[in-house]
């Protein structure tokens, strides 16, 4: 984009001299709150001197102060009988709108610029510049608005993953709690068990006079078997001896 016409297209002619050329030597050092200070001065002295005003107008515009850049243009072309001077005020507004990518006010300040002066090739190469821009702008527009919902849908989908992860991880919980009382209850339930069948251990113990009972009995009926095993043996007389 071409830069703002240079506030030296207008000589400064004041009855302060001095104090004008040292508001130029702030502008062009890049001082433009010094010069902006300046200018408002030299203004509030001779509100009517358009060339303090469309300065005051480039100083705003340096610092991006655009609301008051286009007002001040605005005053200078309504102060200003000269057609270039107005279409040099008019070119200055057009930058400011397409600084801020306003293209169809720029178009038109553009537009104005060349009614004005026909032959100016600044104005007419921002005017076409302008119109392409305008005209890309809805397809950017678009490419920004599906990137963004691009974005955001990537973003549900993430959260969506990270939510049924919470989820998975919850149950996971849960199951573990719902495992644990069985765990416990199954070991009170073998301990009770083990607890009933002590008291059964202990009944089947005997008492030494029991236990000398039962072995009693027990020696007395092997005898018993000894003594039936023997009456079935043949004695060795009545053999039958094998014939030789």
């Amino acid at each position: 984009m071409k830069l703002l016409a240079s506030f030296a297209v207008f000589l400064i002619v004041f009855v302060t001299p001095d104090r004008a050329r040292e508001a130029n030597r702030a502008y062009e050092r890049g001082d433009y709150e010094t010069a902006e200070h300046i200018y408002r001065e030299l203004l509030s002295e001779d509100p009517g001197n358009t060339r303090v005003l469309f300065n005051l107008g480039n100083t705003f515009a340096k610092q991006q102060k655009f609301d008051e850049a286009i007002e001040a243009f605005e005053r200078f072309k309504r102060m200003t009988d000269s057609p270039q001077e107005r279409s040099i005020a008019d070119y200055n507004i057009g930058n400011l709108h397409s600084e801020r990518e306003q293209w169809n006010e720029a178009i038109e300040q553009y537009r104005k610029a060349l009614r004005q002066n026909p032959a100016d090739d600044d104005a007419r190469y921002n005017y076409e510049l302008a119109r392409r821009m305008q005209q890309e702008q809805p397809q950017q527009q678009q490419q920004q608005q599906q990137q963004q919902g691009d974005g955001e849908s990537s973003q549900q989908d993430q959260s969506q993953q990270e939510q049924q992860q919470r989820q998975q991880d919850q149950d996971d919980s849960d199951s573990q709690d719902q495992q644990r009382p069985d765990q416990q209850q199954g070991g009170q339930g073998d301990q009770q068990r083990d607890e009933q069948q002590r008291p059964q251990e202990m009944d089947g113990q005997l008492s030494p006079e029991e236990a000398e009972r039962m072995l009693n009995a027990l020696e007395s009926k092997e005898k018993d078997l000894l003594k039936e095993h023997l009456k079935q043996q043949v004695p060795p007389s009545q053999q039958n001896v094998k014939d030789w």
